[in-house]
C-alpha cells in the first residue's frame, strides 16, 4: 500500500501500524528514512519526527511505546479543535466560548441537560443491547470450541490440527472474557450516570419529574445489567477450559515427541542483524518483539562488562554464575516452546583477525569468552496469570562466562547459505532433525508497505534488565549448550552472529537432537 497524502487519510490503526513499521526497523535504510521523514511531513505535531524517539513527557520514559506516539499526535489535534483520523469524530464544541458574553439562563441550561440525558438513555439501551449480544456470540463461540476439543482429544487428529484447535480456544476464550469486560465497563458508566441522575433529583430546583424519570430509567437498564452479568460469568465458570487447555497440551506434546515432525525452521529479520541481538520464534516478528531488541543488548552488554571486569581483575567468583538477559512465556500452550536468540560475535569478541570463512569452511570451533544457555524460572505466586491460568515460570535465556575449567569455550563455526528461491539467508544445525534459521532480507517499501493488524506476538511477559543480577548454578555439569557461530558468505556485508537456540529436550517434548541428552538447568 502507498503512503497516503495527509494524516487525515489514515486511520488510527493504520498510523499506528505506520509508527510500528518505522520502530520495528525491517526496510532498506533509504526506506526506513523516508517513512520518518512522511511521519514528520504528516503528524502535525509540533515535535515533528523527535515524537518517535523522545517522549514529551518525563512520565511516559520508562513506557514509551508506539501508542504513546499515536495518543500524543491524536490529543495535540484534538486540542486544536480538529480530528487527527480517518473516521475520528470531531470534538464537541465548546459552548462555554460562544455564550461567554450572554446572562446564563438556568432554565435553558437544565432543559439542554434534560435533554442530553434523555440522549444518553438512548445510547445506553442501544449500546447495553449490542453488548449483550455481543458477549452471548463469544460465549457461544467458546462453548462451541470447547466442544469440538472435547471431541478431538477421542479422534487420531495430528500435531497441527491439535495445536490449530488449542489457538482456536485460547481465542474464544479470550474473545468471551473480552466481550464481558466491555459490558461491565459500559455497566459503569450507566451507574455513575445513574447516581448523577438521582443528584440532580435531590438538588433540583424545577422540573422535578423529569429529573425522576430520568434516574428511574437509568436503573431500570442498570439493574437489568446487573442480572445479565451474573448470568454471564456463571456461564463463564461453567465452561471449564482451563482444565480442557491443560490436558490438550499434554497430548500435543505427547503427539510431537512420537510423531517428530518436520524440522523446525525460526525466522528472523535481517535488518541489522549484525548490529542489534535478535529473538527467533517459528513464525513472523510482531514490532512489539523486534523493539525489544534494544533492550536486550542492553541486558547482554551489562553482563557482559560485569563478567569481565570479574575475570580482569582475578576475581573466581565469576565462575559457575550466569546472568539472566531475557525472560519470557509463551502466548500460548499450542507453541512448540523452540526459541533461539541472535547476536553479533563482536559483542563477546572483536570479529578482525580471524578468518571466519576457513573457520566455517572447516567446521572448525573457536573458543569465546561468553555462552548462552536456556533455563526457567519462578514466579512469584499471584504476579502474572492469563485468563484463569497462573503464570509460574518463565523461560530464561542465560549468559556464562567460559573462563575457567568447569564450562568449555569452543563454539562450532559453521556457514550460512543465500537462498536464491526464497531470497533469505539459511542456517541449519547439526543433527539428524536439526532447526534451521531463515533470515529475510529487506524488501523495498512500496512492495512491503501494508497497514494490515500487526502479526500477533507468540510472546508475552518479555523483559530485559538493563543490569541484569548475577546468580550461581546449582549443578554445572548440567548446563547445555546448543549454540554456533554463524558466517555469512564472502561479500555480503554481514558480520558473523552467535547464536543459541532453546536447549531442545526442554521444548514440549521435542528431541530436535538426540544426541546426548542431558537435562537441562533449572536456575532458580
Amino acid at each position: 500500500m502507498k503512503l497516503k497524502s495527509t494524516l487525515g487519510d489514515y486511520t488510527e490503526p493504520e498510523f499506528q501500524a505506520l509508527v510500528e513499521r518505522i520502530w520495528a526497523v525491517d526496510v532498506p535504510k533509504a526506506d526506513h528514512d523516508r517513512l520518518i521523514n512522511h511521519f514528520d511531513q504528516i503528524a502535525g505535531h509540533p515535535q515533528g519526527a523527535d515524537l518517535l524517539f523522545y517522549p514529551s513527557r518525563d512520565e511516559f520514559n520508562n513506557v514509551y511505546q508506539t501508542d504513546t506516539v499515536v495518543y500524543f499526535v491524536k490529543d495535540w489535534h484534538l486540542q486544536q479543535g480538529r480530528a487527527a483520523f480517518k473516521g475520528q469524530a470531531m470534538p464537541a464544541a465548546n459552548l462555554s466560548h460562544a455564550r461567554s458574553n450572554a446572562p446564563f439562563d438556568w432554565t435553558q441550561i437544565t432543559q439542554q441537560r434534560i435533554a442530553q440525558n434523555l440522549a444518553d438513555i438512548k445510547t445506553f439501551s442501544t449500546d447495553i443491547s449490542i453488548a449483550e449480544q455481543q458477549v452471548q456470540t463469544a460465549l457461544a463461540v467458546l462453548e462451541q470450541r470447547i466442544k469440538h476439543l472435547l471431541e478431538q482429544q477421542g479422534s487420531q487428529s495430528g500435531v497441527d490440527e491439535s495445536a490449530a484447535s488449542i489457538r482456536a480456544l485460547e481465542a474464544a476464550e479470550f474473545g468471551a472474557r473480552s466481550a464481558v469486560r466491555r459490558f461491565v465497563t459500559l455497566q459503569l458508566r450507566i451507574r455513575f450516570a445513574r447516581d448523577g441522575a438521582r443528584s440532580d433529583v435531590v438538588h433540583a430546583q424545577t422540573l422535578h419529574a423529569q429529573w425522576q424519570g430520568i434516574a428511574q430509567q437509568l436503573s431500570t437498564i442498570y439493574d437489568s445489567s446487573i442480572a445479565k452479568v451474573n448470568l454471564f460469568n456463571q456461564r463463564l465458570a461453567n465452561v471449564q477450559s482451563e482444565s480442557l487447555l491443560a490436558t490438550a497440551h499434554n497430548r500435543l506434546v505427547d503427539l510431537r515427541r512420537h510423531t517428530g515432525g518436520a524440522p523446525a525452521r525460526l525466522y528472523a529479520p535481517l535488518a541489522f542483524v549484525d548490529a542489534r541481538p535478535a529473538i527467533l520464534v517459528e513464525d513472523a516478528l510482531s514490532p512489539s518483539l523486534e523493539n525489544h531488541r534494544v533492550d536486550l543488548q542492553k541486558a547482554i552488554r551489562s553482563a557482559v562488562a560485569e563478567f569481565t571486569w570479574q575475570v580482569t581483575s582475578g576475581d573466581a567468583v565469576h565462575q559457575g554464575q550466569y546472568a539472566a538477559i531475557l525472560e519470557f512465556d509463551f502466548f500460548s500452550r499450542a507453541e512448540s516452546g523452540l526459541y533461539g536468540i541472535c547476536l553479533p560475535v563482536s559483542e563477546f569478541i572483536p570479529v578482525e583477525g580471524v578468518d571466519w570463512q576457513y573457520l566455517s569452511a572447516t567446521r572448525a570451533e573457536k573458543d569465546l569468552p561468553f555462552r548462552m544457555s536456556s533455563g526457567t524460572c519462578s514466579v512469584p505466586t499471584g504476579r502474572l496469570s492469563r485468563s484463569l491460568r497462573e503464570i509460574k515460570t518463565l523461560q530464561q535465556a542465560l549468559i556464562t562466562p567460559t573462563n575457567g575449567s568447569a564450562i568449555s569455550p569452543g563454539v562450532r563455526v559453521r556457514s550460512v547459505a543465500w537462498n536464491e528461491h526464497s531470497q533469505t539467508y539459511d542456517f541449519t544445525a547439526d543433527g539428524v532433525s536439526a532447526v534451521s534459521v531463515s533470515w529475510s532480507t529487506p524488501t523495498p517499501l512500496d512492495t512491503t508497505m501494508s497497514f494490515a493488524p500487526d502479526v500477533e506476538n507468540q510472546l508475552e511477559f518479555v523483559q530485559s534488565s538493563a543490569v541484569p543480577s548475577l546468580e550461581n548454578f546449582e549443578d554445572l555439569s548440567t548446563v547445555s549448550f546448543d549454540d554456533y557461530v554463524v558466517v555469512f558468505p564472502e561479500g555480503s556485508g554481514l558480520a558473523p552472529l552467535y547464536l543459541m537456540f532453546r536447549d531442545p529436550r526442554d521444548a514440549a517434548g521435542q528431541s530436535l537432537i538426540p544426541e546426548a541428552p542431558v537435562a537441562p538447568p533449572e536456575t532458580r
